[in-house]
């Protein structure tokens, strides 16, 4: 991870790590996020001691919230504190003005799309690519905020030749879990991960034995707990923007990622995207 991590968004991943963290890791991140500018000037024993942990566990910890050594944490910690603190937070407050809501906005959705960046695996990326290639139906559940995100899942795919279906309704969902097989992939998109629906009908689709790939925000969840495949956003969203964009940006920029990995890897579905881009020459006015 090393040279991946901005300057900007350090303590955001902190916050955002926290619920993947071992019970002892978070206290050297909650320390961490109380008191960054004293762990600037301390040595591993030094923040040990203050977390109230052992010095392995500070090492661990930082690799953990990925971080190749303790020093590039301390140096990327340092350089955050360059930024005001409350801007990369997002504390929005009544007493904002126009130009402080906009600079923090902006700065929550590039800070978002950052980290996805940072904390996305390529293992999973990959894993989710060869599924969707090898499946025969490719069902995307989404509700509410996720139903937008489903549909351009569904509108890229069907570009590049792969059956595709977003499905938006809960009990439609059911069913098409319920006729689900091992050929089918499921595609389920919830920022939580704990739609009772998203997670409920995930769970008979992987009874029927299809394979559930899940996009949601990083930490354990319900709906993880049930993928075979897990896509990660990192984005915070407060009592202020509770349908923040920020959150979707992360999830089209995985499902943009996606794509692009499956129109790379795939010839046939390249020709299929060519085919299909003359076709639609001809609807233009």
């Amino acid at each position: 991870m090393s040279g991946n991590n901005s300057s900007s968004t350090v303590l955001l991943k902190l916050q955002t790590l926290l619920p993947t963290l071992s019970k002892a890791e978070r206290k050297v991140a909650n320390y961490t996020l109380k008191h960054p500018e004293e762990v600037i000037s301390l040595a591993v024993s030094g923040l040990a001691e203050s977390s109230g942990v052992s010095d392995a566990t500070v090492v661990r910890a930082c690799r953990s919230m990925g971080f190749d050594s303790y020093q590039e944490f301390k140096l990327t910690l340092a350089q955050s504190l360059v930024t005001p603190t409350e801007a990369i937070q997002e504390s929005l407050s009544h007493d904002d003005s126009i130009e402080d809501i906009i600079a923090k906005v902006f700065s929550n959705e590039v800070a978002a799309l950052e980290l996805t960046r940072d904390t996305v695996q390529a293992g999973e990326i990959e894993a989710a690519a060869d599924a969707i290639m090898k499946a025969e139906t490719v069902y995307i559940f989404g509700l509410g905020n996720s139903h937008a995100i489903a549909f351009d899942l569904q509108h890229k795919l069907l570009r590049l030749g792969i059956r595709a279906a977003a499905v938006s309704d809960s009990h439609i969902q059911a069913i098409t879990a319920t006729n689900c097989t091992k050929k089918d992939v499921v595609f389920a998109v919830s920022h939580s991960g704990s739609s009772v629906d998203i997670v409920s009908n995930s769970k008979i689709a992987k009874q029927n034995h299809a394979t559930i790939i899940s996009l949601t925000n990083i930490g354990t969840s319900p709906l993880t707990k049930v993928s075979d495949i897990t896509l990660h956003t990192a984005s915070n969203e407060t009592r202020y923007r509770i349908v923040a964009l920020s959150s979707r940006l992360a999830q089209m920029a995985i499902i943009d990622t996606l794509y692009t990995v499956i129109a790379m890897r795939s010839k046939s579905a390249t020709e299929r995207f060519h085919k299909i881009e003359k076709a639609l020459e001809t609807k233009k006015y």
